[in-house]
């Protein structure tokens, strides 16, 4: 089902052209952005883009979010076969989500999100994990876990805060790997070095990286990137960008130039500069200027 080191589900990042870049760098597994339970059953076409293409279909996770039970194993037997293996996502904490009885608000209903589970289960053939938190306001991992392994989940991804803590504080490694189903680890990890010893602290089976990889897509690899190639990639991506959204792509690239310009020289200037362009020929030539001065 999965590799030790994954690329964690980000909405608006883990898109195609990203989940690409990942996979060349050695990322062995990754996920879909959420979609939404309600919409797959209603038939929404603009789900379309967030499937897996085939080429990836064997190693990326559709994952999809909800509060019904039955709403949520009815869009799971429908994307089922479409990736790998079904997600479900019991801890994002956005507002939106969580007003909606979703994501991290299922740390709050234990009961809900076992049936959720059960449920799932019970209407595919897949293999089907839960992607959680520590808890709703304090650490009740032990307790998520086991409700979790109950419900008959086959692996369980945990961010090591809390719903409360969005993305601030530092992530908590330290927890209890019971070792009944697959067990992996999430939050603050930016590096294999630093892969490798929140593993150990955790006893987790894998990692998965999120924010750390993003505008850092190498970060899966051990290579030294230097400035050269750095440039390369961010020229690729834009034009893998570009094949999976079109002119769209200048925008949705946004995102990512704090990553791909961290620690550069004048980088607040450029950022402030490229967030205005709208053409995606005239943002590769702004990239492309600005790493040949950078060079000089």
């Amino acid at each position: 089902m999965l590799g030790e080191i994954g690329l964690a589900p980000m909405a608006g990042v883990t898109n195609w052209s990203f989940r690409k870049l990942c996979f060349e760098y050695g990322a062995q597994f990754a996920f879909t952005e959420m979609i939404s339970a309600d919409s797959v059953v209603r038939n929404i076409s603009i789900n379309n883009k967030y499937f897996p293409r085939c080429e990836e279909k064997d190693k990326v996770a559709v994952q999809i979010f909800g509060s019904d039970p039955f709403i949520m194993a009815q869009a799971a037997k429908i994307v089922e076969g479409k990736g790998a293996w079904i997600d479900i996502n019991a801890g994002c904490p956005v507002k939106k989500i969580v007003k909606r009885g979703a994501g991290s608000a299922l740390l709050r209903d234990l009961k809900r999100l076992k049936q959720i589970i059960y449920e799932v289960k019970k209407n595919v053939n897949c293999k089907v994990s839960v992607k959680v938190r520590l808890g709703w306001e304090k650490n009740e991992f032990e307790k998520i876990y086991n409700a979790v392994v109950e419900a008959g989940a086959d692996a369980i991804f945990v961010h090591g805060r809390t719903a409360k803590q969005m993305y601030s504080g530092k992530a908590t490694w330290e927890l209890k790997n019971e070792g009944y189903i697959p067990f992996y680890i999430n939050g603050d990890i930016n590096s294999l070095e630093i892969a490798k010893i929140a593993k150990e602290i955790s006893g987790a089976d894998g990692v998965l990286i999120g924010r750390g990889a993003i505008g850092s897509p190498w970060i899966f690899s051990k290579n030294q990137i230097g400035l050269v190639e750095r440039l390369e990639i961010i020229l690729r991506h834009i034009d893998l960008l570009y094949e999976e959204v079109g002119e769209r792509a200048a925008v949705e690239f946004r995102k990512f130039v704090s990553g791909y310009t961290k620690n550069l020289r004048n980088a607040r200037e450029f950022r402030v500069s490229v967030m205005k362009i709208l053409d995606v020929e005239e943002l590769k030539t702004t990239f492309t200027l600005y790493f040949e001065k950078l060079a000089a």
